[in-house]
C-alpha cells in the first residue's frame, strides 16, 4: 500500500515537472510581440501595488497608492481597484488620507476621480463619506456632485455638491444643507 502511494506521487510530480517545461519552452519559443498581442488593445501596461508619488517643488505633495492600475499611454489615463490617497500638509487639514473602491489618474493633468465608497479622513479626526469624488491638482481642490456627510468633533454636515479649496481650509456646500454644531466638541468614545 505504502509502495503504491509512494509510485502515484512520484508520477503526478513527474507529470507537473513535465507540463511546467513543455509551457516554459512553448512561452520562449514566442517573441516578445507574440506576448504582447496577448495582452488586451486598450491597456498598455498593467501594474500591481502602484505606488505614485506628486513632487512640488522638491517637496512631497500627495502620494497615489493602487493594488492594481491598468495604464493607456494613449490617453495617459491610468485606471485604479482599491485606491489610497495621501496629501501632505495641507494647511489647517494637516494630512488628508483618501480610500476609494476604484478610481482614474490623468496623469498629464494631475486629474484624479474616485468612486465607490469614498472615504476621506484629516489628522484633525474629520471625514467625509460619498460616493464620486474629484482631485484638480492644478487647483488643489476636491468636489463632488453627489451627497455626502462630513463629522468632525464640532460639527455634523451632510448635503449635495461640495467643494474643497485643500490649502484655504475651505468648503462650499452646493445644495441641500443640513447640520448640527456641537460647540463643546462631541464626546470621543
Amino acid at each position: 500500500m505504502l509502495n503504491l502511494r509512494h509510485l502515484l506521487a512520484l508520477l503526478i510530480l513527474v507529470s507537473v515537472v513535465v507540463l511546467t517545461t513543455v509551457i516554459y519552452r512553448h512561452l520562449q519559443q514566442q517573441g516578445p510581440e507574440e506576448v504582447l498581442n496577448m495582452l488586451p488593445d486598450d491597456i498598455d501596461l498593467a501594474l500591481e501595488d502602484l505606488h505614485y508619488t506628486q513632487n512640488e517643488d522638491g517637496q512631497q505633495s500627495w502620494t497615489l497608492d493602487a493594488d492594481q492600475a491598468e495604464y493607456q499611454r494613449d490617453s495617459s489615463l491610468a485606471e485604479l481597484e482599491a485606491v489610497k490617497l495621501l496629501f501632505y500638509g495641507t494647511g489647517q487639514f494637516g494630512d488628508i488620507n483618501l480610500r476609494a473602491d476604484q478610481g482614474q489618474l490623468a496623469q498629464d493633468t494631475r486629474q484624479i476621480d474616485l468612486w465607490g465608497n469614498v472615504v476621506l479622513n484629516t489628522e484633525r479626526g474629520e471625514q467625509l463619506f460619498t460616493e464620486r469624488l474629484h482631485y484638480d491638482d492644478p487647483l488643489r481642490q476636491l468636489r463632488t456632485a453627489d451627497s455626502f456627510r462630513f463629522f468632525s468633533p464640532q460639527l455634523e454636515l451632510t448635503g449635495t455638491g461640495l467643494q474643497v479649496d485643500i490649502d484655504q481650509g475651505r468648503m462650499l456646500v452646493k445644495e441641500n444643507v443640513w447640520m448640527l454644531l456641537h460647540p463643546a466638541g462631541r464626546e470621543k468614545k
